[in-house]
């Protein structure tokens, strides 16, 4: 924890009411970053509403002229996808509408690979107001287990599985739903209503009672010998692929572990308290053989 500044400052009630109005706004868009799909409704304009009416048109969900402009024929067909897919049909393409449809586009142009017709959910473990552990040297763990998620969604995907992302950009999991959810409920349900094969939650651990402590840790959940054997292969896998001391697979007593249906795992990738792992997590390549290893404990998990 933070302790909060003690100085003195300008009151609240000085800040002029448009200043407050405009803060609420910047901390509302703040969320969406260049690695998160942007948010899309009625009056929006552009060249990623054309991707957008791309997409539905190739569904056939969109009709119309491919023209860019977020108009009623596209809201229409936004909503339509949208119930069709189980999502809130509010006209608002955000994160889980764009994997849907991510999804949807994979799924119509067919897939090859070991792990064909599998759907795997991938969890990014903290996002948005919440940071995860944060390093000495100010890294925040949202941002590696993001990065660590979206490469290996890249992997899954070229050997056939479709993969739901909990999150796509550094937001909490829920908060585009136009309604207020618990964001481990969400990365629950997420994984629940879409009846995934696996769950997947990716960490980065932290021991400041000593900081030498590094490696890679599985967690599963208790009771299930199939979670078990998941965080298993995926933690040797990541010890073989990066380097990374294999220190354990233990019980976990986590949330998004326990509340979902099918086999899950939890990976603590590194230590945040440990200087070599983050400089090494820091490295677009390292993060790329965390991957890597991350995909073939996976595949090796299904092909027993």
């Amino acid at each position: 924890m933070q302790a909060h500044s003690s100085q003195s400052g300008p009151k609240v009630a000085t800040i002029p009411v448009i200043a407050v109005l405009l803060v609420s706004l910047m901390v509302i868009l703040l969320p969406i970053r260049a690695q998160a799909a942007p948010f899309l409704r009625k009056g929006s304009v552009g060249e990623s509403v054309v991707a957008l009416q791309k997409s539905l048109a190739t569904l056939g969900y969109y009709t119309a002229s491919i023209d860019g402009d977020f108009g009623p024929l596209t809201d229409k067909a936004v909503r339509a996808f949208q119930s069709a897919s189980g999502l809130v049909p509010d006209g608002i393409v955000g994160p889980l509408t764009w994997g849907a449809l991510d999804r949807t586009m994979e799924v119509s142009r067919g897939r090859t690979g070991p792990l064909r017709g599998r759907l795997i959910v991938l969890d990014a473990g903290h996002g948005g107001v919440e940071p995860g552990a944060i390093s000495a040297w100010g890294d925040k763990e949202k941002n590696f287990t993001l990065g660590l998620a979206l490469k290996t969604r890249r992997y899954l995907e070229q050997m056939g599985a479709n993969v739901v992302m909990t999150r796509y950009g550094d937001y909490s999991p829920g908060s585009d739903w136009g309604y207020p959810v618990d964001e481990l409920l969400a990365r629950v349900s997420i994984a629940n209503s879409k009846g995934a094969d696996i769950f997947v939650s990716i960490h980065n651990n932290a021991y400041p009672k000593d900081p030498g402590v590094s490696g890679v840790m599985g967690f599963y959940r208790r009771g299930s010998s199939e979670s078990y054997t998941l965080a298993s292969k995926i933690a040797w896998s990541v010890n073989s692929s990066s380097g990374l001391r294999m220190i354990d697979v233990q019980e976990g007593p986590y949330y998004v572990l326990n509340r979902t249906y099918m086999p899950a795992a939890l990976i603590e990738v590194g230590f945040m308290t440990n200087r070599n792992d983050v400089l090494r997590l820091r490295l677009e390549s390292f993060q790329d053989r965390v991957a890597q290893g991350i995909a073939a404990g996976i595949v090796d998990y299904f092909g027993r």
